[in-house]
């Protein structure tokens, strides 16, 4: 892959993976593995752009076809182009911990289950993302949204010791954007009613947080959804707009 022809996005929109179906298309299992092995620990350590290409691309890890291998390929073709891009931090005085929560609702066309992403930031800097299938299947848009939420607010609360640990005073209420008006109101209405009742109740402590002011819900358009780039292929455009503005940019030493 070294003189590879790089692509500039790591997954295509609107691109599915399916299970394999004819086995004259097996592709071998170990470089599949080890190849995605490799590029899960990069998209964990130090690469969020590439996670959502990734963990669609895990989910064959036990039968990988030869359209899995050519997912794999465009991935190492995108890296090819984007060597020299990193997390790029940055100081501010006044340091504020904020995220950002989406979900792909119903994005797995083999089970249906949907792609919960978040990204936390610290003075606008990349401290925490995940890109992660949800374990159920959720029944609307507004249901994938608020299990996404509830996975960002664990992580909102998490994050807060650790950056306790290295001197930084967390300002209360934490804000997580939201691009779901329906989950926004979900998670500050009190109120049960039958559409949402079937949403396990597990997830309903992001309520609890809202109300014990340790999180604050805000609406956030899509088009300015971090995390949008961690649920799904994007076009060039809207993926190096969002690759921006997590913070992976061409690292220029002098």
């Amino acid at each position: 892959m070294e003189s590879c022809k790089p692509v500039s996005t790591p997954l295509e929109p609107g691109t599915k993976f399916s299970e394999l179906s004819n086995e004259d298309e097996k592709f071998d299992t170990q470089t599949y593995q080890q190849a995605i092995g490799c590029l899960t620990y990069l998209s964990v350590i130090s690469r969020p752009d590439i996670s959502a290409a990734v963990g669609a691309l895990s989910q064959f890890m036990a039968k990988p076809s030869k359209d899995h291998w050519i997912g794999v390929k465009r991935v190492l073709r995108y890296l090819k182009g984007t060597l020299d891009y990193g997390l790029k931090y940055s100081a501010d005085e006044n340091p504020t911990l904020v995220g950002y929560s989406d979900s792909d609702w119903a994005g797995d066309i083999n089970t249906r289950r949907s792609t919960s992403g978040y990204v936390f930031q610290v003075a606008n800097s990349t401290v925490s993302w995940s890109s992660k299938r949800q374990r159920t299947v959720a029944k609307s848009s507004t249901e994938a949204e608020y299990i996404a939420l509830s996975l960002a607010t664990q992580e909102a609360i998490w994050l807060q010791r650790p950056l306790y640990d290295v001197g930084f005073k967390i300002r209360k209420p934490i804000t997580i954007f939201e691009d779901n008006q329906g989950t926004i109101e979900l998670a500050k209405n009190a109120k049960y009613h039958n559409r949402t009742k079937h949403i396990d109740i597990c997830h309903h402590f992001v309520r609890e947080r809202v109300q014990s002011k340790e999180i604050n819900v805000v609406y956030c358009r899509t088009d300015d959804m971090k995390a949008d780039i961690l649920t799904k292929g994007l076009a060039r455009s809207s993926y190096e707009k969002l690759r921006d503005l997590i913070g992976i940019t061409l690292n220029i030493v002098i």
